[in-house]
């Protein structure tokens, strides 16, 4: 019985190990003769849906008040009164900045974006198999990444941050050459603060023009980790 239960193990194991889609993601080295294919190779550049700003919100106080009308993120059926789409913003930077720094010269803008995904479903990357193009650059905003919250003390003070991840994926094996993740914003920025009665006045343009502000900041935050990326 006990010869029959290790056997019983050991093809379970071996189904698993060689199922496709249930292993880990396929890895590689961004290595300098990579960096330097880059620079001319076909790239199309992807971008997944962020998820609505998060607002952390003390609803006993707050209700159907100021962030619930700028953002509805507190009233459960509907999260998207105002999206502000950060990731549209980052992959322009991005494509401009490859681009203009000669780091990528040919690179193609994915119009649409994808649906937002998590973690382990981005894993999967069989979908680019058929992609016209070298390599696929992804720009993801995940979870809880585009957000605004408050100190412990101070809930009428909001401090906003977006975190911003950025992956290569060359498309003749699909293994994924590099990622980074990168961050601007959070509770030592005095630029990304603001007060809640600030909302009040033109609240969606206050805080869609400070995005503009992060997401170059954290594009160029992307890009000189890339070029500082070694084997």
């Amino acid at each position: 019985m006990k010869n029959h239960n290790l056997r019983t193990v050991f093809y379970i194991l071996l189904v698993v190990l060689l199922t496709p889609g249930l292993n880990a993601q396929k890895k590689a080295k961004l290595t300098p003769e990579t960096k330097e294919e880059l620079k001319t190779a076909r790239v199309l550049m992807v971008r997944y849906q962020a998820p609505p700003l998060y607002f952390m919100t003390p609803k006993d106080v707050v209700g159907e008040g100021l962030i619930a009308d700028l953002t509805q993120s507190d009233i459960a059926d509907n999260t998207e009164l105002h999206r502000f789409y950060p990731e549209d913003r980052v992959q322009e930077n991005l494509s401009e900045l490859f681009k203009s720094n000669g780091l990528m010269t040919n690179v193609e803008v994915k119009e649409e974006a994808s649906e937002f995904m998590m973690p382990a479903e981005l894993k999967e990357v069989s979908k680019y198999a058929n992609v016209d193009a070298d390599y696929i650059v992804e720009v993801i905003i995940p979870l809880m990444g585009w957000k605004a919250s408050y100190g412990t003390t101070k809930w009428r003070t909001y401090h906003l941050n977006l975190a911003v991840e950025m992956r290569i994926i060359r498309k003749s094996d699909l293994a994924r050459v590099w990622k980074t993740n990168v961050g601007y914003g959070g509770y030592m920025d005095k630029d990304m603060r603001f007060h809640i009665t600030e909302l009040e006045d033109n609240g969606k343009e206050m805080i869609s023009n400070k995005l503009d502000k992060m997401a170059m900041k954290s594009s160029e935050l992307a890009i000189a980790k890339y070029v500082k990326a070694k084997k």
